[in-house]
Formats: structure tokens, sequence, C-alpha cells
């Protein structure tokens, strides 16, 4: 299963375009950048474990880590070498290799990694992290980012945004759509219908209730990725009358203490993405909605099921 997701992986990472997309996404590289600077001490060892351009590899050496090891298993790490020569960086050693084959030869003092998918856990950053994590860090060892949050949240999306199902869209001149509720035409094409969309950016007006961590986890203290439960049940009281447009995934990365970088609809825009469950239904200040949530094969969010029980 790594190696599926390792060629996955490939596939999207080994062309240009993510890596320009990524390098251009500011709040990543800032929140990135102010943490590596705190936590990487002269004189560390580092692994940067799928170091795509090597970024955060340079910036742990700019921080003053003794040796880098910049581990990436695509060609792109030809770029990143190119990258290095022509800033003058010397204690960057690249290692074009899976990480699962690659051990190096001292202790390592930080595992150094940007792992996480949309979905947090759709580029296996669990089994690669914790393989590299059991095989090589010393004691004391710190893995950056270590700390967690999953959070799969029903939202109300800014009227602008929103698309109802059929039977919700008013119409001028008296024309109704009610008929479609219950259209044959309809249930025979069901299937061909979103039930998943990705959110627009500043699609999403605000959550129904309180957000809180469907998922909580620490890499540092996890044995396994089978420790983290798959099925949920939330409940969510609405602050408001509101339509329900759909259930939003995101994640909060916890670099350190002072820094917390988060995917949100509602937080400043990132190089991730959001998917949404739709939903489309409405709710009435006070009404209480529950949301079971079944995350099947962590790694493949296509398994996760998300189902409002009201």
């Amino acid at each position: 299963m790594g190696l599926l997701y390792d060629n996955m992986n490939d596939a999207t990472f080994g062309g240009l375009a993510a890596h320009e997309e990524m390098l251009s996404d500011a709040v990543r590289i800032d929140a990135y950048h102010r943490a590596i600077h705190r936590n990487v001490s002269p004189g560390d060892v580092v692994v940067d474990l799928g170091s795509g351009t090597g970024i955060l590899a340079f910036m742990a050496a700019r921080a003053g880590a003794a040796k880098v090891y910049a581990v990436e298993h695509s060609d792109v790490i030809e770029l990143a070498r190119e990258i290095g020569r022509h800033n003058g960086i010397t204690t960057v050693e690249f290692v074009q290799a899976n990480s699962r084959e690659f051990t190096p030869p001292e202790p390592v003092d930080v595992v150094l990694h940007e792992q996480m998918g949309d979905e947090l856990f759709n580029e296996n950053m669990v089994e690669n992290v914790l393989d590299l994590r059991d095989r090589a860090l010393a004691p004391g060892g710190r893995i950056l980012p270590g700390r967690f949050r999953l959070f799969v949240e029903p939202v109300t999306f800014h009227p602008a945004f929103r698309v109802r199902r059929f039977h919700h869209i008013e119409l001028p001149d008296g024309i109704d759509l009610g008929a479609t509720e219950r259209s044959p035409f309809l249930a025979a094409h069901d299937a061909a219908r979103f039930e998943q969309f990705w959110a627009r950016p500043g699609s999403v007006e605000a959550t129904v209730g309180a957000a809180a961590p469907l998922v909580e986890l620490d890499l540092a203290t996890l044995a396994s990725a089978d420790e983290i439960p798959r099925r949920h049940r939330i409940e969510r009281v609405a602050t408001a009358d509101v339509v329900i447009d759909g259930v939003a995934v995101w994640f909060e990365a916890i670099l350190d203490d002072e820094t917390v970088l988060s995917t949100s609809p509602l937080a400043p825009l990132t190089s991730w993405g959001n998917r949404v469950y739709r939903v489309d239904r409405e709710v009435a200040q006070g009404e209480t909605l529950t949301v079971a949530v079944d995350l099947g094969r962590l790694v493949d969010p296509a398994t996760w099921s998300v189902v409002v029980e009201r």
C-alpha cells in the first residue's frame, strides 16, 4: 500500500506546477520559516522527508543545522541541487530515494517534513514519518510538525457561492422545480450528481456551531496509524437559521506552541484545498445536527463516509 501512494505522490509532485504553487503559498512558507528557525539549533542533524525543491532543507541549513539530508524520491531533487548550488548551501546532502530505503549514518535531531495532503493523511504521512522516527530519530529528537488536528465540520456558504438542489432553487415567473424532488429521471441519474466537491476560495461563510477537532494526534508518541479512530459521531447546534451546504474537511498542523498552520476555509488561503461533502439542508437556530463520519482507509479519502443523520 505504501508503494502505491508513493507512486501517486510521484505523479502529483514530480512535475513543476505543484511545487510552484507550494512555493508561492506565503502562509505555508512563513509558518515553516518561523518554526524552523525556532526549533532547529546550531549543530543539529536534520532529515527533510519528501524534500521536493529543498526549501525546508535550505531553511534548516540557514538556521544552523550542521547536516541536512534532503530525501526525495522524484527527479525534482535535481532542481533542489541546482537551487542549493546557486545559494552556496554546502551543508545539505541530497538523497534520491524513498525514505524507507534511507538510513542516515548518525542519529537525527529533527525530522522535518511537509507530508500533509488536503485531507491530512492522504500523502501517507503517518506511515512515512513513523518509519523514519523509529529507525533514525535520536532520543529527545523532534518531529516538525508533529502534532495535528483534523476537522470535519458542517458549514454554510455565502449565498453567492451556494448551489442548491433542483427542488430548492427559486426561479422567477413562478416556475416551480418542486417536482424534481421525486423525479424518476433524477433518481436514475443521481450517481452523476456532485455529492463531493472542492470549496472555492472565500465560499464558506461560517461553521454550523462551534468547530472541534475530530482527530488529534502526536507523531512523537503515536505507535501506528491503527491507533487513529476511524468512526466518529459529532453533534453541532445551529447558532442561527442557516442552510447547511456541506461538511468540509481541513486540518491544523501545530509546528510549535507559537505557530499553527491551518487549512480551514475560514483561515488565510493556502495551497491546500477543502473537500466538501454536499448536504443542502435548512436548519433552525438551536437545532442539533448529528453527523456520522467514517474515515475508511485514512490515506484514501474516496473511502471516507460523511452522513448527516440530523
